[in-house]
C-alpha cells in the first residue's frame, strides 16, 4: 500500500509538471486553534457516616458496622462494631484516604487470639457503595466486602 501511494505522487508530480503546473504537495494550512484538553475528573470525596460492611473471610462471614469520619487531613478515625457474635463492643479505627481509596483498621480478637482487621476499599462515583479486600493479621487470611453507606432516618 505504502509502494502504491508513493507511486501515486511520484506519478500526480510528473503529470502536473508536464502541465505546467508547480509539483509541490500540498500541505495543510497551520491553524491557530489551541489544541482541546479534558479538565480531570472531579474526585468524589467518600462520605463521612456509617457504613453496612458484609463480606466474608475464607469462609468466615463478616458483618459489621464502621462509623467512619474523614478528618481535613485526610485521616480517618471513628468506630468499627461486629455484627456478628453475641457482644458487640466497638474498636477505634486508623486509617487513610488517597483518591477514592479508603484504608483503615482495628485491632480486636478471634476465638482469644489478637487480630489486627484491615479493609481496603474504593468508593463508588456515587459515594454510597464501596467494595474491597479484608486482611486479618496474623493469620494471613484474606477476603472481600461491601459496604453500603446508611442513610439517617
Amino acid at each position: 500500500m505504502i509502494r502504491n501511494l508513493v507511486a501515486g505522487s511520484i506519478f500526480l508530480a510528473a503529470s502536473m509538471t508536464a502541465f505546467g503546473q508547480a509539483a509541490t504537495p500540498a500541505v495543510p494550512a497551520p491553524t491557530s486553534q489551541a489544541p482541546v484538553t479534558q479538565a480531570p475528573p472531579t474526585a468524589v470525596i467518600p462520605t463521612n457516616g456509617t457504613w453496612k460492611v458484609t463480606g466474608d473471610v475464607q469462609g468466615v462471614s463478616v458483618a459489621m458496622t464502621c462509623a467512619l469520619t474523614l478528618g481535613a487531613d485526610k485521616a480517618i478515625t471513628g468506630t468499627c462494631t461486629d455484627n456478628t457474635g453475641s457482644t458487640s463492643t466497638p474498636h477505634p479505627v486508623t486509617g487513610t484516604v488517597k483518591d477514592q481509596t479508603l484504608s483503615w483498621s482495628f485491632n480486636s480478637d478471634y476465638q482469644g487470639t489478637p487480630i489486627t482487621v484491615g479493609l481496603t476499599g474504593t468508593v463508588d462515583p456515587t459515594a454510597t457503595k464501596m467494595s474491597g479486600t479484608i486482611a486479618v493479621d496474623p493469620m494471613n487470611a484474606d477476603g472481600d466486602f461491601t459496604a453500603v453507606l446508611q442513610v439517617a432516618a
